[in-house]
This record gives C-alpha cells, structure tokens and sequence, in this order.
C-alpha cells in the first residue's frame, strides 16, 4: 500500500466536519417517531380513561372501587400528557427562527 497521499486528498477529514449536522438530523428523525409514537399511545389512553371515568359517574355502583378510580385518571393523565408532550415536540421543532 501507498503511505503517500497527497495534500489535497482530505476526504475522511472533510467528512468529519458533518458528524455533528448528521447527528442533529438523527436527532430530528427520532422527535418525529417521538411526536407519532406519544400521539398513537397518548390518544387511546385518554379515550379509554374518559370512558372509564364517564362510566364510573354514569354507572357508579358497578366500577365504584379504588383501584378501577385510580386506573381510571392514571390513563386519562397519562393519555393527557403524552398529548401535550406530542404538541410540544412538534411545535418546538417546526418553529422558525
């Protein structure tokens, strides 16, 4: 192999430059699976916990125990703030500065 290069040839050091670029574009790829993942999961969880808590008000003898209570606003939170975390993501990463 040749150990001679010449001094114009400084490709693996001029692709070192973009390392950083590369890994905020990365970046930027997984808040997108973020944002998509919280709204996927976050959306049922707050429909089923709102049902949930609409049944207990509506039928309050037949799921009236503390566990099926807190189940029930454990979701409805936990739906709540994947939602507002989802927004936030996504409003965050779209503003223009």
């Amino acid at each position: 192999m040749n150990k001679n290069t010449l001094k114009e040839d400084k490709t693996v050091i001029m692709s070192d430059k973009y390392i950083g670029e590369s890994g905020v574009q990365g970046g930027k790829v997984i808040g997108e699976h973020i944002v998509l993942g919280s709204l996927i999961f976050g959306i049922p969880f707050l429909i089923m916990g709102l049902i949930g808590l609409f049944m207990l008000f509506v039928f309050g003898t037949i799921a009236a125990n503390t566990a099926n209570i807190i189940l029930m606003l454990l979701l409805t939170v936990i739906g709540l703030l994947m939602i507002i975390g989802a927004y936030n993501i996504y409003c965050i990463k779209h503003v223009k500065k």
